[in-house]
């Protein structure tokens, strides 16, 4: 598991702290969680393409499913 603390980037580039936990790792592909408060923003926002800043500088497009 592979966990750490990083940036929510919205589609108009708002930011939201994040904690995220990936469970794998195949190339450029991870899968796992994403915890942040998200009460504040439209749900709509979530159908865009999202980033996460990791605290390490990595990058990653995310796309969201429940």
């Amino acid at each position: 598991m592979h966990t750490g603390k990083g940036l929510l980037v919205l589609r108009d580039g708002r930011t939201l702290p994040l904690t995220y936990q990936f469970g794998s790792d195949c190339d450029d592909t991870r899968a796992g969680y994403l915890f942040c408060d998200i009460s504040e923003i439209d749900p709509a926002e979530l159908f865009y393409r999202l980033r996460v800043i990791c605290d390490d500088g990595k990058q990653i497009l995310v796309a969201v499913m429940h």
